[in-house]
């Protein structure tokens, strides 16, 4: 059974059954901190269903503590892989880490293709009216990545979340090929304007228009997915 498939159980209402191929799936992919959550879940729908079974809880507080033990069986979906097997969850990297190093490759590689449009400017590659312009083109999309990352940040240090959540293996690699990619592209645009054969300042523009709306879309896309707003 597939997460989407336990997951349409548990909207149904069929919160048991989930349960218990929630268990299965995580005894097979090897994440002890899922079999342990679920395990604890198991036990607590069992008694809370005695509870209202032998007259001793009433219909407010079966449904409250129901719903409750259905936000952790969700929970605890988010701590598994997409497939079901050990090696698929030793892939996987805690949500706060990806985080990390998520913004420190956007901050570096921004970074460096600054430094390449100051270093071109300052050598002459660059008159001012094309620096200028070029900074007006890059600069916004870092002060919009770090005003997501800031926002999201005080967020999370006003309401932290106790909750500990994992990104999937192929997520994780499709952004490490992603944002070099767009990186690297920006500057290699800026190269062929200095660098024979060289582009016209409106070829190199258009490719940069072109590289952040295609590239750069992608890369907005998993900037807010993960950092909210």
């Amino acid at each position: 059974m597939t997460l989407s498939e336990i997951r349409r159980q548990i909207s149904d209402g069929a919160i048991e059954s989930a349960l218990d191929a929630a268990l299965d799936y995580a005894e097979k992919s090897g994440v002890s901190a899922a079999v342990n959550s679920i395990t604890a879940l198991q036990a607590r729908l069992a008694q809370t269903r005695q509870l209202w079974n032998t007259g001793q809880l009433d219909f407010e507080n079966y449904t409250r503590e129901h719903a409750r033990i259905t936000h952790g069986a969700l929970a605890a979906l988010d701590l598994l892989p997409q497939t079901p097997t050990p090696k698929a969850a030793s892939r996987m990297i805690r949500e706060d880490r990806f985080k990390a190093r998520l913004l420190w490759m956007l901050l570096v590689g921004k970074f460096l293709v600054l430094g390449r449009l100051s270093y071109h400017w300052s050598t002459g590659g660059f008159n001012d009216e094309q620096g200028w312009a070029c900074m007006g083109i890059l600069a916004p999309t870092l002060a919009g990545y770090l005003y997501i990352v800031l926002d999201d940040y005080l967020r999370a240090h006003k309401n932290p979340e106790t909750t500990v959540r994992y990104v999937s293996g192929p997520l994780v690699r499709m952004v490490w090929i992603l944002i070099p990619g767009y990186i690297l592209a920006l500057v290699f645009l800026m190269e062929k304007k200095v660098m024979p054969p060289h582009l016209s300042f409106m070829q190199m523009t258009a490719g940069f228009a072109l590289v952040e709306s295609v590239l750069g879309g992608y890369v907005s896309r998993v900037v807010s997915a993960f950092f909210r707003i």
